[in-house]
């Protein structure tokens, strides 16, 4: 009916428009094709956005009869409610132990997290997008084939649920980037990754959110709900691999894999208490993978990594990816297998391993005195492992933050407004959707007021104009080759470093009402090894408390060190964190992985010792 009346008014208003080009003055006409114009900017507006409400609730209708049917099937099992739920507070290593000594079957396993996954998506926090249908099938298939199967050559996934970020494509599901627009648009096929996964035995069984467009730490998902964080529901739970962080930290999932192009896999794990590896982009194949930015970004690759809840976990992970399976899958993935004696520490004993705590420059959000104390602890764990840890500073940190945010954006936010066209847009991506819209020279003028005021780490509006031709992409290149030089260098000089320890974030989860101007500007501690290629994994270090509350409450209330009250701000940001989770990462060379994930073994096994103290 509303359609009817909208069209009855535009030919009304075409007949008196083709009236009063006949009798009427060129000021009428003008004004008359500026109200054609107007009308029909709204006649678009609405139509676009009825034809997202539609496609939107298909797509919630078919997601409430998988759920349903997820829910029937679930309800008919014979096994005791209780002794399914047991098995999912078992680790990872605890899992293959049953698998091995045939206590445990692939199908009881996958059963006990399905169960765990629908209470939990009963609660409305569960981070899960879709139930993949076919799991019981893939679980049938190994019970099958198990008695066939030599038993030590088996994978380290084998008969393990795995949860999949949504973006991972699975043949007949979407990957929706959290876009009603892409709804209803299945998968064709599997993506190497799920393809490896499957061969090595492994079930992928859920399929997990992402933030709005892939581009915020806010959670917001339209279409399947906002993940929330399971420490706290007023913080952040970060992105876009917010699902897999909350459907890990509540044990719904022993392992799940996530992408990773600015700290995608490394935020939402250090502000949910986890485990995590960004390798070196090439190190596992992204091929086949839904990619929204593939006409945007340069020099910027989309890493997938595992994320879990112990170091062990994510060894497991690249232990079972990184075969022949992988390698013949890709051929631009480097035939690498898992490197066991890197891992162990037997080729080289003592490491010499930079930190910092903090990126020292005006233009940096500067991190709270949390994280700060977290850096020391993992400090002082390896030092007392016998490596040898000294004081590095990345160089020049300012101009590492503009280059990657102008790789991000290096069409100047164009496919990412596209995309965000008639969607309801998430706060923190409104903001970055305006800013794009703005001239150029309005964003130069933002930053010079921005620094003026006091924000400077805020004044990052210029550098989302992206390259305004080819000589300047040429440039932009350049610059970020002479930069990966400059650090390389700096890395050298400081060791030769094997590895650097230091901050993921500014600060532990930040509350979900933070505005994007203290939000966004953390990212540049992820994003710098996003810039560079360098592997990086995130290992949680303990909680927040009391103290370290305080500590950031009395901050507030004095000068910060950029003498601004942009500081004090993020200070009094942390109120509430006590009991929130904090996380460092750890950064090695390209293609030492291994390495990494020897360190964070290393310090999260010093963890530990001091619990038993």
């Amino acid at each position: 009916m509303v359609t009817t009346m909208i069209m009855d008014a535009a030919k009304t208003h075409w007949a008196m428009l083709t009236n009063w080009l006949g009798k009427n003055s060129t000021k009428k006409i003008i004004i008359t094709c500026g109200l054609t114009g107007l009308l029909i900017r709204m006649f678009q507006e609405f139509y676009m956005r009825n034809r997202l409400k539609r496609r939107l609730g298909e797509k919630q209708k078919k997601l409430k009869q998988g759920i349903d049917e997820m829910r029937e099937k679930i309800s008919s099992l014979n096994e005791p409610v209780n002794e399914l739920l047991s098995l999912t507070e078992l680790n990872l290593i605890e899992l293959r132990q049953r698998m091995a000594n045939r206590s445990l079957t692939p199908k009881k396993l996958l059963h006990a997290f399905q169960l765990k996954a629908l209470r939990l998506f009963d609660t409305g926090n569960s981070g899960i997008s879709e139930f993949i249908r076919e799991a019981e099938q893939w679980a049938d298939s190994l019970m099958s084939s198990q008695a066939d199967e030599n038993l030590p050559n088996r994978s380290p996934l084998h008969g393990i649920p795995v949860s999949i970020k949504e973006n991972i494509s699975v043949a007949g599901y979407d990957s929706t980037v959290g876009l009603i627009k892409r709804c209803n648009q299945p998968n064709k096929k599997d993506c190497v990754l799920v393809r490896v996964l499957k061969a090595q035995g492994a079930i992928p069984f859920v399929l997990t959110t992402t933030s709005q467009a892939a581009r915020s730490m806010c959670g917001t998902n339209a279409i399947f709900g906002d993940a929330k964080n399971p420490y706290g529901n007023s913080r952040i739970s970060g992105g876009s691999s917010c699902g897999e962080g909350v459907l890990l930290a509540q044990r719904c999932s022993p392992i799940g894999f996530g992408t990773d192009i600015a700290g995608s896999i490394r935020i939402p794990a250090a502000f949910c208490g986890l485990a995590s590896l960004k390798p070196t982009s090439q190190r596992l194949s992204s091929l086949g993978m839904t990619n929204i930015a593939e006409h945007s970004l340069v020099c910027l690759q989309a890493c997938v990594g595992p994320m879990g809840r112990t170091v062990s976990d994510l060894a497991f992970a690249m232990r079972t990816l990184l075969t022949p399976a992988m390698f013949n899958l890709d051929p631009n993935v480097p035939p690498l297998p898992f490197d066991e004696t890197a891992y162990k520490g037997d080729d080289k004993k003592s490491l010499c391993i930079g930190y910092y705590d903090n990126l020292d420059d005006p233009f940096i959000i500067q991190t709270v005195p949390v994280i700060r104390k977290n850096i020391q602890q993992a400090v002082m764990a390896l030092e007392k492992a016998g490596h040898r840890v000294v004081r590095f500073q990345p160089p020049n940190p300012s101009k590492a933050r503009d280059l990657f945010m102008r790789l991000l954006f290096a069409d100047g936010g164009r496919e990412l407004r596209s995309w965000l066209a008639y969607e309801p847009i998430c706060p923190q991506i409104r903001f970055v959707n305006f800013v794009l819209g703005l001239p150029n020279w309005v964003r130069g003028a933002s930053d010079l007021f921005l620094a003026a005021l006091g924000p400077k780490p805020a004044a990052i509006c210029q550098t989302l104009g992206g390259a305004r031709n080819v000589q300047a992409a040429i440039d932009l290149f350049t610059e970020v080759r002479k930069y990966r030089q400059e650090f390389s260098k700096a890395w050298e000089d400081a060791g030769p470093l094997d590895a650097i320890v230091c901050p993921v974030s500014a600060y532990p989860a930040p509350p979900s009402s933070a505005r994007p101007m203290f939000i966004s500007p953390s990212v540049v501690y992820t994003g710098l090894y996003n810039l560079l290629e360098y592997p990086a994994g995130t290992v949680p270090t303990g909680f927040a408390d009391e103290a370290d509350e305080k500590e950031c409450m009395a901050m507030s209330s004095r000068p910060n060190p950029n003498g601004s009250w942009y500081g004090s701000k993020i200070a009094s940001m942390q109120k509430g964190i006590q009991g929130l989770p904090v996380v460092v990462q750890v950064v090695g060379q390209p293609f030492r992985e291994e390495t990494v994930l020897r360190i964070m073994r290393t310090i999260e096994a010093s963890r530990s010792s001091d619990r038993k103290d």
